[in-house]
């Protein structure tokens, strides 16, 4: 693989940013809509959040296949024609709102299942050109993108709330022009994504050479990936359920505050990805690992009881915002330095060149995450009607991801410090 000059190293490093900037800007973009589309097609809990589900599917079916794809053909070419798909996605939403065609919940659910393949492909191809064009310092980079996905994550409710609220054809109209202007960028740098000379020798040996079934074949990844389920497990379930919580009362928020409190919560973790990815570069992931997950627990853990205390109190229920606040912070720690372990391990255990196959893997793990996530809050709310009891069991796989990383510190440290010793000697 030819190396990419710093100009060009920069202009890759953007595209990469664009293209998870406006995959995550439409993932989270129906977030406020939400209880608007519970309204009108006459959805219960399960099936609202639901929907935020299917968006992670393709990636739990075809996480693999489009690593094995990155690896055959570079990630610039996969990630060109996902913004392209992402695009037409966006378009679906607004047929759907209109029931131009009938059943509007079903093409929301079709356009939601074609937004999160073309994600899948984003999330898998990006991570695995990160790793090649960045490999000493590919936590710093993974925090930066990660960070500018949450910025997406975070716009997309405020763009989408408040431009639903202006009027339902404006929303899927801007958000489709907003995934359009990435498409340029993306073609300008789709040979700087590939490294220079597109997908490489090295990357079609590797395919053939890792094992699929790598996160259950090697002891490392399978510990890793029980991590990456669980913290999306987590991530996946607020996302589905803060909407619900903020439209319920007392807080009883329109769909245009829904999106500005969302915007406030999620801003922290995106700050959170880039200074966590910073640090993990300079000591190492698990004691961030360890500190984001003993702040997810708490914050949950303290929600709950505050929220059991005082139901009915405003004032307690805008505590209970702010220990959402922490959690996003927290659990940006939980998550960002996962993915340089994975990459480290990864070559540990199998070299390097299938980088696309390593994430795309660990995408399957973390979307079967992003699919129960939300499913926890849905049934659970409508059986209890209790978010105490919702937040407070959303705390125990929280807890049990803390337990796994203490049990498994040195082995963990162990595998990331020699693999960067090795980086290092080569040079």
């Amino acid at each position: 693989m030819g190396e990419v000059r710093p100009a060009r190293l920069n202009l890759a490093f953007w595209a990469l940013a664009c293209a998870f900037l406006v995959d995550f800007l439409g993932y989270a973009f129906i977030v406020p809509i939400l209880p608007e589309w519970r309204s009108q097609f006459d959805l219960s809990n399960t099936q609202a959040t639901a929907l935020v589900s299917l968006w992670a599917v393709p990636l739990f079916i075809l996480g693999p296949f489009t690593g094995r794809l990155t690896d055959r053909y570079g990630p610039g070419r996969v990630i060109l024609v996902s913004v392209i798909m992402l695009t037409f996605a966006s378009l679906l939403y607004l047929i759907a709102t209109r029931e131009i065609f009938g059943n509007g919940f079903l093409i929301l659910a079709v356009a939601r299942l074609l937004h999160g393949l073309s994600g899948a492909a984003i999330i898998t191809s990006g991570f695995a050109a990160g790793s090649t064009l960045w490999p000493n310092n590919f936590g710093e980079q993974v925090g930066k993108l990660v960070g500018v996905a949450t910025i997406g994550g975070l716009l997309g409710p405020a763009i989408g709330g408040f431009a639903f609220e202006l009027g339902q054809d404006l929303a899927f109209i801007v958000l489709a022009a907003l995934t359009g202007l990435a498409i340029p960028i993306v073609a300008l740098a789709w040979r700087d994504i590939d490294g220079g000379k597109g997908a490489s020798r090295e990357g079609a040996q590797a395919i053939e050479r890792v094992p699929l079934r790598m996160f259950f074949d090697n002891p490392m990844l399978f510990r890793i990936g029980i991590l990456v389920f669980l913290s999306t497990l987590a991530t996946g379930a607020l996302e589905a359920g803060v909407p619900l919580f903020l439209s319920d009362e007392p807080l009883s928020m329109s769909v245009g505050w829904i999106g500005a409190t969302i915007l406030l919560l999620v801003v922290l973790q995106g700050g959170g990805s880039w200074w966590w990815g910073r640090l993990v570069d300079k000591r190492g992931p698990v004691r961030y690992m360890l500190i984001g997950w003993s702040g997810v627990s708490i914050a949950l853990i303290a929600a709950a009881v505050t929220i059991l205390l005082n139901p009915e109190n405003l004032g307690m229920m805008i505590i209970v915002v702010g220990f959402m606040g922490m959690f996003q912070f927290s659990v940006a720690a939980a998550q960002v330095p996962v993915l340089p372990m994975i990459d480290t391990a990864t070559c540990q255990a199998y070299g390097r060149g299938g980088a696309g196959l390593a994430f795309g893997a660990a995408g399957t793990v973390w979307a079967a995450g992003a699919i129960v996530g939300p499913m926890m809050i849905g049934p659970v709310l409508d059986l209890t009607g209790s978010w105490a009891l919702t937040f407070g069991l959303l705390a125990i796989p929280c807890t049990i991801g803390l337990v796994i990383t203490m049990l498994n510190r040195e082995i963990l440290e162990e595998c990331y410090f020699s693999e960067m010793e090795n980086r290092s000697s080569e040079e």
